[in-house]
């Protein structure tokens, strides 16, 4: 259980996204290239929270197969304290088209405590198919080709395609599916749609947000069901906030503690620590 407290961010943040429709390509007007956000990991097993570790998402330009893309970055590290239990370098980016945030190609470079997995996809829209590549620690190297769906993303890409949900167009406890390729399987999972709230965040102040549940895929992370709750800010930025949801073993949190670069100002900030 411990090596899955740190990268559940990026899980847990995926399950952000657009209503699925035959048409799924968006404009995108949340997030511009320099966006830096940084969240800490904070993990509860009997009555005793710790931070454990933090994430840095960030957005740069680059060029990818002979194209203009975006690179969205996740960087997941625990902390030194917590590196003698079970240090954690992971690395997840996909590069995405800047006029939809359709993936062209995803990259998950993970170290857990030595056990290495390195996944990679190229997307194809135009065939319907990833290709796949994917090396573990003591498993041979596998290729394979994933059938996919014209609004597929991958645990990165969906985050930033997320922030562009129009919330005035649904209705409080309104589902929204999507399709994530995880793991070379499609899922199809959904948000609910709960309303807005004021939300305090320790260290950084008080928020104007939106507030949704989420489905999780039970697996060796989570258990399954509706517990997943997500508050992004109520402005232009769409910025996750706060996370929480119960895995297998405890419960875990993610909190924004630094922001830089965003596109808008931070108007949902309402009172700062």
């Amino acid at each position: 259980m411990r090596k899955v407290i740190l990268n559940f961010v990026f899980i847990l943040i995926a399950t952000l996204t657009s209503k699925s429709q035959e048409n799924c390509e968006i404009q995108n007007n949340a997030f511009i290239p320099g966006e830096k956000l940084t969240f800490v990991i904070t993990y509860n097993w009997f009555f005793v929270w710790t931070d454990v570790g933090k994430v840095d998402f960030e957005v740069t330009e680059d060029r990818i197969f002979g194209q203009d893309v975006l690179n969205l970055k996740g960087t997941g590290v625990t902390f030194p304290f917590y590196d003698w239990f079970f240090q954690v370098r992971d690395v997840y980016q996909s590069w995405v088209r800047p006029d939809n945030l359709l993936p062209v190609y995803y990259h998950r470079d993970v170290n857990e405590d030595g056990y290495i997995i390195d996944i990679k996809y190229r997307y194809d829209f135009d065939s319907l198919v990833a290709y796949s590549e994917v090396e573990k620690t003591r498993k041979p190297y596998k290729q394979d080709t994933v059938e996919i769906f014209p609004c597929t993303y991958d645990v990165v890409s969906v985050i930033y395609q997320a922030r562009n949900i129009d919330f005035s167009k649904y209705k409080k406890d309104e589902k929204i599916p999507f399709k994530i390729l995880l793991d070379n399987e499609i899922h199809d999972v959904f948000i609910r749609y709960k309303g807005r709230e004021e939300k305090k965040v320790r260290g950084v102040g008080k928020f104007k947000t939106i507030l949704f549940t989420g489905s999780l895929v039970a697996g060796d992370v989570f258990k399954g069901g509706e517990d997943l709750k997500i508050w992004v800010s109520d402005d232009a930025n769409r910025i996750p906030v706060w996370i929480e949801s119960p895995i297998i073993v405890g419960t875990v949190k993610a909190r924004l503690v630094n922001y830089e670069g965003l596109k808008y100002p931070l108007k949902s900030l309402i009172k700062k620590y």
